[in-house]
């Protein structure tokens, strides 16, 4: 059986390079998910005091 593969020889270069821009958007993107996740929270914890606070002020008024 043939060999189709035995003329590769191997070398000390990666198989990919990844350019610097492509690094630098995937670092970006990696950090976008957190600024997501404290912005949601945020969100929920101020309309959470802001119902609490509105049944207690109108629990008081009846």
């Amino acid at each position: 059986m043939n060999d189709i593969y035995r003329k590769n020889r191997r070398t000390s270069q990666p198989m990919a390079i990844r350019s610097a821009e492509a690094i630098e958007l995937t670092e970006a993107l990696n950090y976008l998910w957190i600024d997501r996740l404290i912005t949601s929270l945020y969100i929920v914890l101020s309309v959470s005091l802001t119902v609490i606070s509105l049944a207690f002020m109108l629990g008081a008024a009846l």
